[in-house]
């Protein structure tokens, strides 16, 4: 075996080893198995529909979403500030990120969400639940507690979005605004990192801190590598529907029309 790839299955099997003792301390706690048990016996919300899951990259400002009203819609994270998120209705926003338990990113970003949105669901990790910053959330129908994980520990969001369509029995599950370049615009600044801009949270970052992305990063494509072979031996309709980006383990459909550029 290649030393390189020898490198990487050993960080797979480091990673693994950390996920599982994660899972035994959620499996443990009592008040997390019971809502676990909770969640799961809500019924699957996707059989025989389509879902389209819309990332936060530049490219997302070179499409119409506006053909997507009416449909099954899931944004993350600041994905709120899309003009067109009211007019959507998104059904889901999920959010995962520790910046939210550390205080970086404020939980009345949830009230913004449903000023805009008030019925959709926002998707939060199981273990948030015992946090006291989610007190006043733990009896709101609105907040659906994430459950279920794929076994790759490297996708960040995106993971979390496709590991809930595909629990919920999605027949296509759309994704668009994932460039996966977000890295590199952070590092020379030729371009904005998301459809909004920047996030002024990672400005300044140390050349120290970048190995670690970097690192991360890789291991993120890896482990879409990975999910994309996970999808096309389980029959997963997993498609890939960004203008653009990096992400060409995914099949690809043109599904959003380009808005025209102004002269």
């Amino acid at each position: 075996m290649d030393f390189w790839l020898l490198m990487i299955k050993k960080d797979d099997w480091i990673l693994s080893f950390v996920e599982n003792l994660r899972s035994i301390k959620n499996n443990i706690n009592g008040t997390i198995c019971k809502v676990k048990k909770q969640m799961r016996a809500i019924p699957s919300e996707g059989v025989g529909k389509d879902i389209y899951i819309l990332l936060n990259a530049p490219s997302l400002n070179t499409q119409d979403l506006s053909v997507l009203k009416g449909k099954d819609i899931m944004f993350v994270n600041r994905g709120f500030m899309h003009p067109l998120y009211a007019d959507l209705q998104p059904k889901y926003h999920v959010f995962v990120d520790t910046k939210m338990i550390k205080g970086v990113w404020p939980v009345s970003w949830f009230d913004e969400i449903w000023g805009k949105s008030p019925y959709t669901k926002i998707l939060l990790p199981i273990a948030w639940y015992v946090n006291p910053l989610f007190v006043k959330c733990r009896n709101d129908k609105r907040i659906y507690w994430l459950n279920w994980n794929l076994p790759f520990y490297n996708l960040g969001v995106s993971g979390a979005c496709f590991a809930f369509a595909i629990q919920q029995k999605y027949q296509h599950i759309y994704f668009s605004g994932f460039d996966a370049t977000g890295i590199g615009h952070e590092m020379v600044k030729t371009a904005n990192s998301h459809f909004y801009g920047n996030d002024t949270e990672l400005e300044g970052k140390s050349t120290k801190q970048f190995v670690i992305d970097l690192l991360m990063h890789s291991r993120h494509l890896h482990d879409l590598n990975r999910l994309a072979d996970y999808c096309k031996k389980r029959g997963i309709n997993l498609i890939n529907i960004t203008n653009g980006g990096l992400l060409d383990m995914f099949p690809r459909e043109k599904v959003l029309p380009l808005l025209k550029k102004e002269v």
